[in-house]
Formats: structure tokens, sequence, C-alpha cells
């Protein structure tokens, strides 16, 4: 007997691509409200047209085509007219959807190649594709759903995932919640892995050059922003910038006063001052014992430089500098004598600050100490005015080793790798730091004011 409920081939065709435009269609619909809810939806890139082509409908663009043709056909009823507008002004919303339902089921496609090319699969069943989102311009991260296959397979296929998708792979992890979730930390494009300065860099008083981005040198004034943090675990490239910084200073600012203060017992402060032990600006400080005790002299040295600059009637250091301009000038003028510059601009770098803080017992005062931590805190607080600029270095700049208070007062970061997530939010408010490639020494977030830019530091050589 015949089976009349049996479909016919195009019908069974028929209903398969109904099923596949119902399904990117949902993936349109979808990609929409996740666009709008995480805020990667921008607006004015997909709107723009659609809203001012609504704009002119609404201002009877057909009576303006109609008049400029000399027709009177060209009139489109009301009903038809408030739909037009409205798909208009609403279209650039489709278009994100649909350029991201695309691109996934693109991505899609070749993640199905890519792991079956791999044979990355646990009974049969391959990875399956969580989402992918941006984490800047140029670093995404990819979550995928792996039962059954560890890590240590992913990473032994690093090479080949790399060659399929055409990127670099920075990093891969489980989550420690769930070892079935995998995070792909990913670049389309890549940093180099050692920049060298340029000899015939320009720089002006306080510059500093911190590395270069994907697409631009990143640079900035220490003199405007105040102080700065620069942390990372060990062997990431802290101590490295910071002697980079420091012979920086000094060759930019040859009326500064530079101190390098190396709590590892002379280790960093050995190859600094052989770079720059010969200039007058340098001052290198050895050790536990001899940083703490001049640290403890700062307090007192920042009370007068702000005294100084009262006196002068100046509100800070930069119209400190204007009054003794303009004095110099009239006493040359005159023939007259004046008082030397008393004030030369201070950066005070310091090679894990974390030091300042310790408890443990040695033979240092504690009176010594205290006046230690004051000191930080007042030049933290006060430094910028009276021309006194710390730029601090820690590996965990979290509450257990570091002053708050201090690190609330220093707007420019500098982060290297971190081990965990935790120490990444306790640097940059993101665990941005943790995803950083850790094979790639000087790689690094730089962050001022909300932004965050991923640079490959300079060497110190």
């Amino acid at each position: 007997m015949k089976n009349e409920n049996k479909l016919t081939p195009t019908e069974n065709a028929f209903i398969d691509q109904v099923v596949k435009i119902f399904n990117f269609l949902s993936e349109v619909a979808k990609e929409i409200v996740l666009g709008i809810y995480y805020d990667r939806f921008p607006v004015w890139k997909y709107c723009s047209v659609g809203i001012l082509s609504a704009y002119y409908f609404m201002l009877d663009l057909d009576i303006t085509v109609a008049n400029f043709f000399g027709s009177n056909w060209y009139f489109e009823p009301n009903g038809k007219k408030a739909f037009l507008v409205l798909f208009l002004a609403t279209s650039g919303v489709l278009f994100f959807g649909i350029e991201k339902a695309v691109a996934k089921t693109h991505l899609l496609e070749r993640l199905k190649k890519c792991f079956d090319y791999c044979d990355l699969k646990s009974g049969g069943i391959y990875p399956s594709f969580i989402n992918d989102v941006a984490i800047d311009d140029y670093v995404r991260q990819m979550k995928l759903y792996v039962p059954g296959i560890p890590l240590f397979k992913f990473e032994q296929k690093k090479n080949e995932l790399e060659a399929h998708f055409n990127a670099n792979i920075v990093k891969m992890f489980t989550e420690d919640n769930d070892k079935s979730r995998l995070n792909i930390i990913y670049s389309i494009r890549d940093l180099p892995r050692k920049v060298l300065p340029d000899d015939a860099m320009v720089l002006d008083p306080g510059e500093i050059p911190v590395g270069k981005s994907y697409d631009t040198d990143v640079r900035f004034n220490i003199k405007e922003v105040g102080h700065m943090l620069v942390a990372g675990q060990t062997g990431g490239g802290k101590s490295n910038f910071l002697k980079f910084v420091t012979a920086t200073l000094c060759s930019n600012d040859s009326d500064a006063e530079v101190h390098f203060l190396d709590f590892k017992g002379g280790t960093e402060l050995t190859s600094v001052s052989g770079k720059v032990g010969h200039l007058k600006s340098f001052k290198g400080y050895d050790g536990h014992k001899e940083s703490i005790e001049y640290l403890a002299t700062l307090d007192g040295i920042l009370s007068a430089r702000l005294e100084e600059i009262k006196k002068t009637g100046a509100k800070d250091f930069d119209e400190y500098l204007k009054r003794y301009a303009k004095e110099k000038v009239a006493a040359a003028d005159s023939r007259e004598t004046t008082r030397s510059l008393k004030l030369n601009r201070m950066y005070i770098v310091i090679d894990e600050i974390a030091e300042v803080y310790l408890k443990g017992k040695d033979d240092i005062p504690k009176e010594t100490k205290e006046a230690a931590r004051r000191s930080i805190n007042r030049i933290a607080r006060q430094g910028r005015s009276a021309a006194m600029h710390l730029i601090a270095g820690t590996q965990k700049p979290d509450s257990q080793s570091f002053d708050q208070s201090v690190k609330a007062n220093m707007p420019a970061v500098l982060c290297f790798p971190m081990v965990n997530q935790v120490s990444s939010i306790a640097a940059l408010g993101t665990k941005r730091a943790f995803d950083l490639d850790i094979e790639a020494k000087g790689r690094a977030i730089f962050k001022y004011g909300p932004k965050l830019t991923e640079v490959q530091t300079y060497m110190f050589e």
C-alpha cells in the first residue's frame, strides 16, 4: 500500500530550505539582541544611511522627485510611505544582524573543517561553538565546548590551528570550574616579538616611549600624567621597562634628577649604571636598606619644594619655571644677578615598590619604614605639583602588598602578563593582562584613561 504521507524529494528540499532560512533568521535576531545588549552595535556605522533616507522620505521626497521629473504619478500612499520610513530607519539593525550571522556561519564552517583536519574530536563528536567576541580591535576570544578533549591536544595542534585560521593564537586555557569549556585568545594581526628604540627618536623632556601597538607608536609624557604604575609577574619584562625608562629620562631631560631604586640588591642597578651612571642627572640606590632610607627623606624634600614654589607665588612647578625664566631675563636686561634655580624635576623609579610595605624583620628602624611609606603616599598625592614623579614597579598591585591610595593616584598603568585574572584585575580593572602571550617577553597592556592598548615594549640594551 502506498504511503500517502511520504514527502517527495522536492518537498523535502523545500522544507530543508525553510528550516535553513528560519535558523538563519533566528541567528540574525540573536546577533541583534546580543549586539545591543553588550553594546557592540555601532549605531552610526549601520544606521546613518537608513535614518537619513527615512528623514528625506518624511519630508515628502516623493513630491520632490515627481516635480523634478515633471510627472504627477510618483506619489506614494501614506501607509506605504510610513512602512518605508520605518523600514529604512531600522534597516541598519537588520544589516548588522545579517552581517554577524553570515560571519558566524562562515566561522562555523571553518571550525568544522579545521577540527576535522586536526582530528580534534572525542567519541566521534567535534567541539561545538559557544561564542567569539572582540577583546579589542585586533584580539578576539573564542569559546568552545570540548567535552572529552583535554587541553594538551589543542596545544599540540596549535601550529595547525594557526595555519588553518591564518591567525596567531596567543593563549589557550580551560575554565577553572568547567574543563569542558575552552577559551582561545587569538589575534588577527601580530605584534613584533622584539622592538628596539630608534636612535633617531625625538622625545620631549619627560616623554616616555612605551612601545609599539598594532598600528602606532605608544608614548606619553610623565610630566602631564604625574605618576605611573608598572605591574607584571617575574620574567614578563617589568624590570627591563623600568631600566629603559630610567635611561630614557636621563637622556631626554638633562635638567632633571633621575633616581633609580633597586630593591633586588643591585642586580638591575648595575646594568642601568653601566649605561647612564656617568650622567650627573642619575643617582642609584642599591638594595633594600639604602632604598628605604632614601625614601624616608623624600617627605621632607617634598615639603621643602612645595614651600619654595609657594614663596614665588606660583601655584605649581610649571608656573614656577615660567616665573624663574622671566626673572632671569629681567636680570639679564638689568645686568643684575638672580637667584639660581633651586628646583629641578625629579623622577623616582622604584623596582618592586611592594618591598616598602613588607613587615618582615630586618635591621631598618620602624620609624624609617613608616617615613618611607609616608613619603610615597604624599608624593602620589602632591608630587606632581612639586615636579616629583613616581614610576613604580610591582608584581602584585593588590591590597596585600601595595597601598591602594597610592595606586589610585597613578593614572598611567603598564601591565605585563599576570599569572591569574585576579592580579590582572587588581592592576587594570580587567583580566586583559591574563590574556597576553606569556612567551612574548615585553608584551604588555598600557592603560591611560579608559583605553587599553596592547604593546610590545622597547628592549633595554
